[in-house]
C-alpha cells in the first residue's frame, strides 16, 4: 500500500509563510553566486586553462540534468520541508569540508571538480522541491506577480554576488570566504523551520512498491505529453537554451579576441544583462504580462535572439554596443521565463509537480551541455578554414562571429516553426487564470447562467488540475 496526494480544498496557501521561506532562500542564493565566481576565479588563476574551466562549469551542470527527472519523484513522495533542510545541510558541509581543505592547502582541482559535483547532485534535489513550494503555498491569482518579484530579486543577488565577490577577494582568504556560503544555508534552513506548508491529504492506493517508482518517474514525461502544448512550450526553451549557448560559451573570446577588451568590459557588459534582467522583472511586478501568457514567452524569446544578433554586429571596440545587446537580452529572460513559469504553475496538479518540474527542468536543460561543446568544436573547425586565406587572429574572430549568426538565424527558424506549426500557441487553452475575487464570482455567477448552452466547459475547472481539456 503506498499513497498519492491530493491538496485539501478548504487549506488556504500560506502567503506569510512563503514569504519568510523566500526570503531565507534569497540568502543562499546570494552565498552560492559569491562562491561560484570565487571558485571560477580560482580555476583560471591556478590552471590558467579555458578547458579545464569549461570543464568546472560542464560536472557542476550535468549531475542536476541526470538526476532532476528522478529526485521529483522523492520531492513528491517525501517530506518537502524535510528534504530542503537536508539539502541544506548537506551543502553546508560540504562547504565545511571544502573550506578546511584550502586552509591546509590540500585542494586541487580534481577535488574541487568532485565538490562542484555534489553541489550539483544537492541542486537536483533542492530545486524542484522549491519550485514545487510555489503554487502550494501561494495564491493562483499571484503566481504572476511572485514569480516575477523572484525573478527581480535573484537578478539583483546576481548582479551583487560577484561584486561583493572580487571585494572580499582584496581582503580575505578563499577558506575565509567560503565561511559565508556555509552560513548562507543555516540561514536558509531557520525560516524553513518555523514556515507551516499545507498538508495534502493521503489517498490510499493500491499498487505494487517495486513499480512505483517507475510509474511516478515514467507520470511526469506522460502528462508533458499528453497535456495539449506543453511539449512544444518545453521544446521552444530546450531550442532556446541549445542556441543561445554559444553567446555565454564564446563570450569571453568575444570581448578579448574579437574586440581586444578586458576583464572590466566584460564586467561592464554583463552588468547590462543584469539590469535588463531587472527592469525585466519589475515590468512583470507592475504589470504582470499578457493575458494570454504564451505570448510573453513568445516575445521574450524573441527579445533573446534580437539582442544576440544585435551585438554579434557590433563594431570594433563598441562595449557599449554589446551592451545594449545584453540589455535586451536580459530583458526578455524574465518575460519568457515567468510566463512560462505560470503556465506551467497553473496547468500541473499540484499532487504532480514535484515529478512533472523536474522533468520540465531536465528536457529544457539538457541541450545547453551539447551547445557548449559544439560551439567550441564548431570555432575551432571553422577558424582552421578561415586561416587558410586569412590571418589566425581574423580568423578566430570571424569564427565567432559566423557562428553568433548561425545560432540566431536557427533559433529563430525554430521558434516560428514551434509558433505556426504545433500546438504551442493553444496551450492555455481551458486555463482560467484568476486575477482577482471579484472577477472569479463575475466568472461564476456567468457559468451559472450560461451552463447548459456553454460547449467549451462544462463545469468550473477541477480543483486539481487548473485545465478542462
Amino acid at each position: 500500500m503506498l499513497e498519492t496526494e491530493t491538496q485539501q480544498p478548504e487549506l488556504q496557501s500560506n502567503m506569510k509563510g512563503f514569504m519568510f521561506f523566500w526570503s531565507g532562500q534569497l540568502v543562499s542564493i546570494l552565498g552560492s553566486s559569491i562562491i561560484q565566481f570565487v571558485l571560477t576565479w580560482w580555476v583560471t588563476v591556478e590552471t590558467g586553462s579555458p578547458l579545464l574551466l569549461s570543464l568546472a562549469m560542464f560536472v557542476g551542470f550535468i549531475p542536476t540534468i541526470i538526476l532532476t527527472p528522478i529526485a521529483g519523484v522523492f520531492v513528491d513522495r517525501w517530506n518537502r520541508k524535510a528534504l530542503i533542510g537536508t539539502v541544506d545541510f548537506l551543502q553546508a558541509a560540504v562547504t565545511v569540508v571544502l573550506l578546511f581543505l584550502f586552509m591546509f592547502d590540500y585542494v586541487t582541482v580534481p577535488i574541487l571538480l568532485i565538490f562542484l559535483a555534489a553541489r550539483g547532485v544537492f541542486q537536483a534535489f533542492h530545486q524542484p522541491a522549491v519550485m514545487s513550494l510555489i503554487p502550494i503555498m501561494v495564491p493562483r491569482k499571484h503566481l504572476g506577480r511572485i514569480n516575477s518579484i523572484d525573478y527581480f530579486f535573484n537578478s539583483i543577488i546576481f548582479l551583487i554576488g560577484p561584486i561583493v565577490a572580487a571585494f572580499l577577494f582584496k581582503f580575505l582568504a578563499i577558506q575565509h570566504i567560503l565561511w559565508i556560503d556555509a552560513a548562507s544555508f543555516v540561514v536558509a534552513v531557520i525560516p524553513l523551520i518555523f514556515i507551516k506548508i499545507p498538508k495534502l491529504i493521503k489517498e490510499k492506493v493500491e499498487i505494487k512498491e517495486k513499480k512505483k517508482f517507475f510509474a511516478d518517474f515514467k507520470e511526469g514525461f506522460v502528462f508533458i505529453k499528453e497535456k495539449k502544448g506543453l511539449l512544444p512550450l518545453l521544446s521552444a526553451f530546450t531550442g532556446a537554451n541549445f542556441f543561445i549557448m554559444p553567446l555565454f560559451t564564446l563570450l569571453n573570446l568575444f570581448i578579448y579576441t574579437t574586440h581586444g577588451g578586458t576583464e572590466t568590459n566584460l564586467a561592464f557588459i554583463l552588468a547590462f544583462n543584469q539590469a535588463g534582467m531587472i527592469v525585466g522583472s519589475i515590468l512583470f511586478i507592475i504589470w504582470k504580462g499578457f493575458k494570454k501568457k504564451v505570448l510573453g514567452v513568445i516575445i521574450g524569446l524573441l527579445c533573446m535572439y534580437s539582442g544576440f544578433m544585435f551585438l554579434t554586429f557590433a563594431p570594433f571596440q563598441w562595449f557599449w554596443f554589446i551592451g545594449l545587446g545584453f540589455l535586451v537580452i536580459g530583458f526578455g529572460l524574465p518575460m519568457a521565463n515567468i510566463s512560462s513559469q505560470t503556465i506551467w504553475q497553473s496547468i500541473v496538479p499540484k499532487e504532480k509537480l514535484g515529478r512533472v518540474m523536474s522533468v520540465r527542468i531536465a528536457i529544457a536543460q539538457f541541450t545547453a551541455p551539447m551547445g557548449m561543446i559544439l560551439s567550441g568544436v564548431i570555432a575551432v573547425a571553422l577558424a582552421r578554414g578561415i586561416a587558410k586565406t586569412e590571418t589566425q587572429a581574423v580568423a578566430d574572430a570571424l569564427a565567432i562571429k559566423y557562428i553568433f549568426i548561425g545560432a540566431t538565424v536557427l533559433g529563430i527558424v525554430f521558434l516560428a516553426i514551434s509558433w505556426l506549426f504545433t500546438s504551442m500557441r493553444h496551450v492555455e487553452k481551458g486555463i482560467i487564470l484568476i486575477e482577482d475575487e471579484e472577477e472569479k464570482e463575475a466568472l461564476t455567477e456567468k457559468k451559472e447562467t450560461k451552463l447548459e448552452t456553454d460547449d467549451l466547459f462544462d463545469a468550473e475547472p477541477s480543483p486539481k488540475l487548473a485545465s478542462v481539456d
